[in-house]
């Protein structure tokens, strides 16, 4: 019974070692998230709390299409192409100019992220943007919520975001294509159809739209480039084509900017300024990005490349039709109207206002000096009016019309001082015309020009 009872204990470590490690290489070997996605419409909900006229338009949801995507696991963080534009779980979604990461965790089983961006503590528009990703190994969701607020004019805009996707798997990166892919017998081809693995959904994305021409179009508010997704093989050159209209769908002959979204492939493509991509021959297999951008708003078209002997395969699968097309187009909107874009504006608005109000306060200052200058001169000619009729002497300074009695009596008072001093000679003279004031009627010597009671200038008497 000993030797048993000194066996059972052996057996049982080895026992329980052999249970312990499949079950650590299981939570070792986790599978990789790289590979071929589907990802849902954007959803975006805002709420307005605060909103005056001075803010400009409210907010509105925009969104994105949904669409097939290729995510690329790169150590704890993902990048994801497609569906409209470029992402990363490094990122916010959130491009509103100014906008900075300020926080990011990753979990180590890239399995959960969450970022934080703000603008910086000297911008007038405060926004506060967190970005929650969580991740199965066949799903994934993505959460985003922000906080906006500037003020304008001395009215506070105030509002909050709250964005959602989800991305599902359909085929992991090194898995091989279903079997049910190959071509069926002519006489099953019925239910292949039905049993076939399910393609990748681009119902959400939108259809090429048909352009108008327009005598007089507008600004440009929309970039479509078709097709959304493209199967290549290396050494192969395919022309994407761009469209850009106005908001009346009025087709407009800018043409965007290309350039090739920097991945693992960006080195073996180029891309002219037509929208013409080249594959080198011996580019590898993988996700390339090709970008389409105008006035600042980019649409990511995604481009799987594959080498000859897989592309029947993944045509099959790929939900694209036989060129290796999607029958979609990737949208962008181009037209203004995110948070904060009333700010210049209302700079501009109240660097007008300023300026007016200087010019209002010079032009008062102006009028105030030169009627003081008036009455500055008119006060010396009322003292030198004063002065005249005292030194004259006479009848001519009284009030009221004079008789004709007077009138000799003043003109002799008059000569009177010439005949004493012998400055004049003696006999009669000639008859002194006064003045009078046209206004009150007082009577003033001719040398006088102006009325002493209210400034008017004096006329001669007949």
């Amino acid at each position: 019974m000993g030797r048993p009872l000194l066996a059972s204990p052996a057996l049982l470590l080895a026992s329980l070692a052999s249970l312990a490690v499949p079950g650590t290489s299981a939570a070792q070997g986790q599978p990789t998230l790289s590979g071929a996605w589907t990802a849902s419409a954007l959803s975006e909900q805002w709420s307005i709390d605060a909103w005056g006229e001075a803010c400009g338009p409210r907010p509105r949801p925009q969104g994105a299409p949904g669409g097939a995507v290729q995510i690329q696991q790169h150590g704890s963080e993902l990048s994801i192409s497609g569906a409209g534009r470029s992402w990363s779980t490094a990122e916010c979604w959130e491009q509103m100019p100014g906008l900075a990461r300020s926080k990011h965790s990753a979990s180590g089983d890239a399995r959960s992220w969450q970022t934080r961006c703000t603008t910086p503590p000297n911008d007038p528009r405060r926004a506060v943007v967190t970005t929650t990703t969580q991740a199965t190994d066949a799903s994934i969701r993505m959460v985003e919520t922000g906080q906006y607020q500037f003020i304008i004019q001395d009215t506070t805009c105030s509002a909050s975001v709250t964005r959602t996707r989800t991305y599902t798997l359909v085929r992991r990166e090194g898995e091989a294509p279903p079997a049910a892919s190959a071509p069926p017998p002519a006489a099953s081809a019925p239910p292949p159809a039905a049993s076939a693995p399910p393609a990748a959904p681009v119902a959400s994305e939108k259809k090429p739209a048909a352009p108008r021409t327009c005598d007089a179009p507008g600004e440009p508010a929309r970039l479509e480039v078709t097709p959304s997704r493209k199967l290549m093989r290396p050494g192969e050159r395919f022309q994407f084509r761009a469209l850009v209209m106005d908001a009346a769908g009025c087709a407009l002959p800018t043409r965007p900017a290309w350039s090739i979204a920097p991945g693992p492939l960006a080195s073996a493509a180029t891309v002219d300024a037509t929208g013409a991509l080249s594959l080198g021959a011996d580019a590898g297999e993988g996700t390339l990005g090709l970008v389409a951008s105008v006035a600042g708003k980019g649409v990511t078209v995604a481009i799987e490349v594959t080498s000859p002997d897989r592309y029947d395969a993944l045509l099959a699968t790929s939900g694209l039709n036989e060129a290796g097309e999607s029958d979609q187009a990737a949208v962008a909107v181009i037209a203004a109207g995110t948070i904060g874009g009333r700010t210049t504006a209302g700079e501009d608005v109240g660097r007008e206002r300023k300026n007016l109000f200087v010019a209002i306060v010079g032009g008062v200052a102006a009028c105030l000096g030169f009627a003081g200058l008036i009455l500055l001169r008119r006060g010396r000619r009322r003292a030198g009016e004063l002065e005249g009729p005292a030194s004259t002497g006479g009848g001519l300074g009284e009030h009221g019309v004079a008789g004709a009695d007077d009138a000799p009596a003043s003109s002799g008072a008059a000569l009177a001082a010439p005949a004493a001093d012998g400055a004049g000679p003696v006999g009669p003279a000639p008859r002194a015309r006064g003045k009078i004031c046209p206004t009150c009627g007082d009577r003033y010597p001719g040398e006088a020009m102006f009325c002493g009671k209210d400034g008017t200038q004096l006329v001669l008497l007949n």
